[in-house]
């Protein structure tokens, strides 16, 4: 008797997204690991989608698997999609599933020296590394004013042209950026680091059987085990997968900003 492995929403699930980090030179690698993946869970998707914005591919019902923020997975997500784990990371900031923003500024002085003459660029409001992260370093409020990116690459350069004081990049974001875009890394200076978070997470819709989820879990942690894509495991700067759930994310909410109004300071 073949036992179907698909969830509910199957008939709807069209795609995986795997676009957290949405550099064009590391979708080969991201490709080959989704291909490791699906061998092991052949009902699930097989293409993954690189347009759209993650936030919208979370919330999209034919989105079978994602890999998310952890901020709206524990706010506006938190009825919608279901934890399954994270990567470990294999980077400078990072211990295990767990990493911390980098803090880059145009000029040296650190985080004591930011003002409300200061402008952050920040990639979006609901980013737990760009958004977060930066208001906690910054004693739970920012001061100044902030410029919206739409993405770490373009706050990295809105801090390295001078259109803004300061940007918080997550860790793994950073290393690409160092490795892809070395000129542009030099041009900005490290000053700190942002509080200690888990990676971002792998999610599945909620509902989805717990089944399922232990399939994909076994499967990611199989395929990144496996020597045979030891330069994907490089290339992507990770190091293994760990199963976590739900409440694994709930901590970050203590690091909710006093003021979430100045999120809206242009």
């Amino acid at each position: 008797m073949v036992v179907d492995r698909r969830p509910p929403h199957a008939d709807r699930a069209a795609f995986v997204s795997l676009t957290m980090y949405p550099f064009a030179a590391l979708r080969p690698a991201w490709e080959r690991l989704w291909a490791a993946v699906h061998e092991l869970v052949p009902w699930m998707p097989s293409g993954l989608r690189w347009s759209g914005t993650v936030l919208d591919h979370s919330s999209d019902a034919a989105c079978a698997l994602v890999h998310a923020c952890g901020w709206p997975v524990v706010t506006v997500l938190r009825d919608k999609v279901t934890v399954v784990g994270a990567f470990d990371l294999d980077h400078p900031g990072a211990e295990g599933h767990h990493y911390c923003s980098t803090l880059i500024s145009a000029s040296e002085p650190g985080c004591s020296a930011w003002t409300d003459d200061c402008t952050a660029a920040v990639n979006g409001d609901d980013s737990l590394s760009g958004w977060i992260s930066l208001a906690c370093a910054a004693g739970g409020t920012w001061p100044g004013r902030v410029l919206s990116t739409g993405a770490h690459l373009e706050s990295v350069r809105a801090v390295g042209d001078g259109r803004a004081g300061v940007a918080s990049i997550d860790s793994t974001s950073w290393a690409h950026i160092g490795r892809l875009f070395p000129e542009l890394a030099r041009r900005v200076h490290v000053v700190g680091q942002g509080p200690r978070v888990p990676s971002p997470p792998l999610v599945v819709p909620v509902g989805t059987p717990q089944r399922c989820i232990d399939d994909i879990r076994q499967a990611m942690a199989r395929a990144l085990a496996d020597p045979e894509i030891d330069a994907v495991r490089g290339e992507l700067l990770v190091d293994g997968f760990v199963p976590l759930d739900d409440v694994d994310y709930e901590p970050i909410l203590g690091l909710a900003p006093d003021d979430r109004s100045r999120r809206i300071n242009r």
